[in-house]
């Protein structure tokens, strides 16, 4: 039988602060690699793009720019 139990992030977030290091370091790497796997969604995407727009200096454009084009074909994990 499945536990439905809802877990908010804060909870997981105060049970990674009690884990030690190399505990914390296995979620950090596994955090890093959900975000190069992850693709944005139409609306998040979406959202990007009216920043853009609304972008009022061209370092503010340029890192709305990164995040659009990650969120479309994901991180390179190369680099």
């Amino acid at each position: 039988m499945a536990d439905n139990t809802l877990v908010t992030a804060e909870q997981i977030i105060e049970q990674i602060k009690k884990l030690d290091t190399n505990e914390q370091r296995i979620v950090i790497y596994f955090a890093y690699k959900l975000d190069a796997e992850r693709k944005l969604t139409g609306p998040e995407l979406s959202r990007l793009a009216e920043q853009l727009v609304s972008a009022t200096n061209e370092t503010e454009a340029a890192r709305i720019r990164e995040s659009i084009t990650s969120g479309f074909y994901g991180r390179n994990t190369d680099a």
